[in-house]
């Protein structure tokens, strides 16, 4: 917006609200000054004149929310139902199953078996037990051929676009949420439906099942002595072919059917030979039914894991299948209608895919042929897709992973390929002419239903109607009520605003404008009116907190009260408070009086020459803080500030462009030399007086004391002595300044203490100073004759490190030396020492506890104690009172070996309970560092560290590598043990593909192998775990008894490394829960 001379901004409003108290006293202030405070003499904005909200007129509603209410609204505003039409089945189109959780599974057989003529067939013929003529209004299926008799009939019936499987997962007792086996729920429910159908008296339904899916086969083991065979004949569901290593369909039937060799420990027992015997044992396919399923296994059981993995390899399968070449029996066609002419010939009816990396995630999906038109379907839960033209496609399937062509192989016509099928249906093929006299190959009519099973799916419909019409006249209803709420909030709204220019101002009231918006924003959600924020101490409306609220008509805002209740009330100009527009009249002029001083103050302080004139002390912290003393002053300033920062803005919209809000309605009068340059400045600097401290006071005086005590600090209070309340002895704490400064300060601070500079400092402080100066020169002189005694101890020069034979050594403890170093050094600070605690080194029954080496040929690799020449060991007598004296003697056995002594003994006791403790504590912790390096196995077979990463460096690693040269010493600088040894650094040095974790001595390894597959991607069966050499084993062992201590370094070794991520995401998920299956459901017996 473009800022016009004559439309003061909100900023100029501001600035000319307070104008006058720059002329006006506290005590002079009048109503119209409390009018022109609160901004009560500017005129009302009219409704929709401006296109922004003026912040500076208390009367100007425009843009705060009520735009939207006042244009057109769309009528999906009013409501969020959708069209429940959209879930209306279209035409003849088939109708999907809704997934419940984790069932989209069942739902893929369930499509299966739907769309297979004659178990459709079968179950329409399906009949309940004990059925009367009548059924009441709310029966359900009570058994599991009913059951899917009623979603087959909802299936083909139902107006929905998708049915609910609930009751059938409800019957069969299944966990939505979890994803179970797809082969075995088929398995497990075959037999189970089988059973329930093999009651029905219709045979056509009592033996479906063995009709169309079971088929033989015969174990066939021929002795290799004797030639003669032996049979043992089985029925089949389906066949489980192998996948792995297989490339085509063919491939895994052919080794299902492979020849077995019987020799060794597994020779075969021949009836003829009457003798064990080699053998070859083999499969062979004896019948065949209508409808062949094939199982590809892709859910294997891994020895390593405990758990399934997928075979993610694609296989190959044809559309069209000739069984004949399996069907042999000493080489000749079992059956004659197995011939590739007559009934060994099958075609593709259904595939089953399993999207997802692993066995324990993913989705399930079917594409199935439709007979009866030729054309295939994915069922994809609710979604069922016609696919184009007559032919399957499967390349949308495969899938949410990448696939190479070299992956997936050339694939010959007639042929599809997949790596996520896991289960084949085909059907056996028939020549034209025999297909019409086939009455199973037809789709079943309803007229097979029974008449209960029509009127539940009648009645179904009749609820999916009623549940339509509800939702229609709902989406009605909303909108109607909607638009009458729009037209109340017009009126409402209109009603608010206060006359317009041409009209006198009257019968107004304050309301808080976050409110007003959030009531506009949805006045279903307002909560009560709340002004609270705006209120002063007073109870009555604050005057730097009147730019949040707006004034309204007294009888509109009446009705919004009524509905929303809240408050305080506010009305007109009885809600203004005489009291603190008088203490802000007074902050103003008080700042403006301060401005004039920090200008006699700064030339002052410039001023190099000794203050010859009367002066006066003040305190640094406070002449350096005085301002923000003053402000502290005033009463309700420094509260009232707070608060008004802490306010918020809610619902109000405030522009973040750099144009200036403008009143489209200007009716104050501003001077015109209200934004001069010297206002600008003064203004400039009475916000530098809000900040407290000046910009301008020298730093170099504050001291960190000083800073620590300004939060608290009352003027001047910080040169008297914190004991007596005197003048402090301490000059550092306060400065001089002349005497027409400090008349000046007084003005402000009149209470304060007062000290000329002829006053004298409490005397009572400097006597203590005296005895305190005179304890640290008798310190200093202690630390300076100890330190010359003890100069090689002090500096650790020149210690024992080699026992000699028949001279003893004295022992003192670590701990006395460090106390008494830090005396020395700074003999001020630190107490001296007077005593040395030798028994910290015993053991309760007096007896040494720290052993030197039997050898005595290194005295220096024990941190709790140090060893004393005696001619040193006399001076700590000097110096000290020796609690315990404990020596080491070397001699030597009439044999010359060396036997190394102490007085007093060695508790042995003792020592090894503490030896004990300390290797037990060691292999307990919490959160401590250990680091692992990956090793891996390069292309000759050898081991060595992960360079995979060579091209991109482990940040941590270079950041080592660049603090290298500044952390470590030269050489030089090294502390020598020997003539060749230099002292070597504990620090652990990281190196490339190393990394930290963080562990606990109560974790198991298996917790620690799930740590290190988020690191490195390598899943726990895969990790080969050692440290030192030694391999970690046993899983569910924990850290502490693996004797993995802090700071170790673990070797992993990958076998072989998974890169699927999904895969080591399902891991984690059920590496603590053991797999049930479907144990407790319906299909087991619960």
């Amino acid at each position: 917006l473009i800022t016009l001379p004559d439309m003061p901004t909100k900023q100029q409003l501001d600035k000319a609200a307070w104008q006058w108290a720059e002329t006006t006293e506290p005590s002079d202030i009048t109503n119209e000054h409390i009018s022109t405070a609160y901004k009560l003499n500017l005129k009302p904005c009219k409704l929709g004149a401006c296109k922004r909200n003026c912040k500076g007129n208390p009367f100007c509603l425009n843009c705060i929310g009520e735009r939207k209410w006042f244009g057109e609204i769309n009528d999906d505003s009013w409501h969020d139902i959708e069209d429940p039409n959209n879930e209306r089945r279209q035409g003849q189109d088939f109708v999907g199953l809704k997934n419940l959780g984790n069932t989209c599974y069942v739902n893929t057989f369930l499509q299966l078996w739907f769309h297979s003529p004659p178990i459709r067939r079968a179950l329409y013929k399906f009949r309940e037990t004990n059925m009367g003529d009548k059924v009441d209004d709310d029966w359900k299926p009570s058994s599991i051929g009913g059951h899917l008799q009623a979603i087959f009939s909802l299936l083909e019936l139902s107006e929905r676009a998708f049915i609910s499987p609930q009751d059938f997962i409800d019957h069969l007792g299944l966990d939505a949420a979890l994803q179970q086996d797809a082969q075995e729920f088929s398995k497990l429910f075959l037999s189970l439906l089988e059973e329930c159908l093999s009651q029905q008296d219709d045979p056509s339904v009592r033996n479906i099942i063995q009709e169309q899916l079971c088929g033989d086969y015969a174990y066939v083991t021929t002795c290799s002595g004797c030639q003669n065979s032996s049979q043992t004949h089985s029925k089949f569901y389906e066949l489980d072919l192998h996948i792995q290593g297989h490339k085509t369909l063919e491939d895994s039937i052919t080794d299902f059917l492979h020849e077995e060799k019987l020799e060794g420990d597994n020779q075969y027992m021949c009836s003829t030979c009457c003798s064990k015997q080699n053998a070859k044992r083999a499969i062979q396919l004896k019948r065949l039914p209508p409808i062949l399923n094939l199982q590809l296994l892709r859910f294997v059981f891994d020895k390593k894991t405990g758990h399934k993995k997928k075979l993610n390899g694609f296989i190959q399968f044809p559309e069209t299948l000739d069984m004949s070449k399996f069907m042999t029996s000493n080489g000749n066609h079992t059956h004659n209608d197995n011939s590739p002419q007559s009934g060994s010939i099958y075609r593709l009816k259904a595939v089953l895919i399993h999207r997802g990396p692993s066995a324990y995630s993913g989705h399930y999906i079917a594409h199935i042929l439709d007979e009866s038109s030729g054309v295939w379907y994915k069922f994809n839960d609710e979604e069922t897709t016609k696919m184009k033209g007559s032919n399957l496609h499967l390349g949308t399937e495969e899938d949410l992973q990448e696939t190479s062509a070299k992956q997936k192989g050339k694939v010959p016509k007639g042929y599809h390929s997949s790596r996520n099928a896991y289960m084949l249906v085909y059907t056996r093929q028939m020549p034209m002419e025999e297909k019409d006299k086939v009455i199973d190959l037809k789709m079943p009519d309803k007229s097979y239903l029974p008449h209960y099973m029509l009127d539940y799916v009648k009645k179904d419909n009749e609820n999916f109607e009623m549940w339509v019409a509800e939702l229609l006249m709902m989406r009605e209803q909303n909108i109607e009520s909607g638009k009458e709420k729009q037209e109340e909030i017009r009126q409402t709204f209109s009603r608010l605003v206060v006359g317009t220019e041409d009209q006198e101002i009257h019968n107004y009231e304050w309301i808080s404008l976050p409110w007003l918006s959030h009531w506009l924003e949805d006045p279903g959600k307002a909560k009560p009116v709340n002004n609270e924020m705006a209120l002063c101490q007073h109870g009555k409306l604050h005057p730097d907190r009147a730019g949040k609220m707006k004034c309204v008509q007294y009888d509109a805002v009446n009705s919004l009260y009524e509905k929303y209740q809240g408050g305080p009330r506010l009305p007109g100009d009885k809600a203004t408070c005489l009291i603190c527009v008088r203490s802000r009249c007074k902050v103003l002029r008080t700042k403006r009086k301060m401005i004039e001083d920090e200008k006699l103050f700064s030339t002052m302080k410039k001023m190099e020459d000794p203050i010859a004139e009367p002066s006066f002390w003040v305190g640094k912290s406070s002449f350096r803080s005085w301002k923000r003393l003053v402000l502290e002053q005033l009463e309700d300033y420094h509260g009232d500030r707070d608060s008004l920062e802490q306010g918020t803005d809610n619902g109000v919209d405030h522009p973040s462009s750099g144009t200036t809000e403008i009143s489209a309605d200007k009716s104050m009068e501003v001077p015109d030399d209200t934004c001069t340059k010297d206002d600008c400045e003064r203004d400039r600097k009475l916000s530098e007086v809000d900040d407290g401290d000046s910009k301008s006071v020298d730093k170099t005086d504050m001291s960190a004391a000083d800073e620590s005590m300004e939060s608290s600090l009352q003027f001047n209070e910080d040169l008297l002595c914190e004991l007596h309340g005197q003048l402090d002895p301490d000059p550092s704490r306060r400065k001089l300044i002349p005497e027409k400064l400090w008349i000046r300060l007084r003005e402000y601070f009149p209470d304060c203490p007062e000290f000329s500079s002829s006053h004298p400092v409490c005397q009572k402080c400097c006597d203590k100073n005296k005895e305190e100066t005179e304890n640290q020169n008798t310190n200093k002189r202690l630390a300076q004759v100890q330190k010359a005694d003890l100069a090689d101890i002090f500096n650790n020069k020149k210690r024992p490190v080699k026992l000699v034979t028949g001279e003893e050594i004295f022992v003192v403890s670590s701990q006395f030396v460090e106390e008494w170093r830090r005396f020395v050094k700074d003999p001020v600070k630190n107490d001296p020492v007077l005593e040395v605690k030798n028994i910290r080194l015993l053991c309760e029954h007096r007896k040494y506890m720290h052993p030197p080496p039997q050898n005595g040929a290194d005295l220096t690799d024990n941190s709790e104690v140090v060893y004393l020449w005696p001619q040193e060991f006399e001076k700590v007598m000097e110096h000290f009172v020796v609690d315990y004296e404990v020596s080491v003697v070397a001699y030597e056995e009439e044999d010359n070996s060396v036997h190394v002594i102490t007085l007093p003994e060695i508790c042995q006791e003792c020592l090894q309970q503490r030896e004990n403790m300390i290797e037990m504590a060691k292999y307990v912790y919490r959160d401590a560092t250990i680091f692992v390096r990956k090793a891996v196995k390069d292309k000759q077979g050898d081991v060595s560290l992960d360079s995979s990463k060579q091209d991109y460096p482990d940040p941590d690693f270079c950041a080592n590598d660049r603090r290298k040269s500044e952390s470590e010493e030269p050489p030089e600088k090294m502390q020598k043990l020997d003539g060749n040894s230099l002292r070597k650094s504990q620090r652990h040095r990281k190196v490339r593909g190393e990394k930290e974790l963080k562990i606990s001595s109560d974790q198991t390894l298996r917790d620690l192998k799930l740590q290190l597959m988020k690191l490195f991607s390598v899943p726990p069966f895969d990790q080969n775990l050692t440290i030192a050499g030694v391999a970690l084993a046993d899983d569910k062992a924990t850290l502490g008894s693996l004797r993995v201590a802090p700071g170790d370094v673990i070797m992993l070794q990958a076998d072989e490394p998974v890169e699927d991520p999904g895969v080591l995401q399902d891991l984690m998920n059920v590496s603590g829960v053991p797999e049930a299956g479907f144990k407790g459901t319906g299909l087991l017996g619960k």
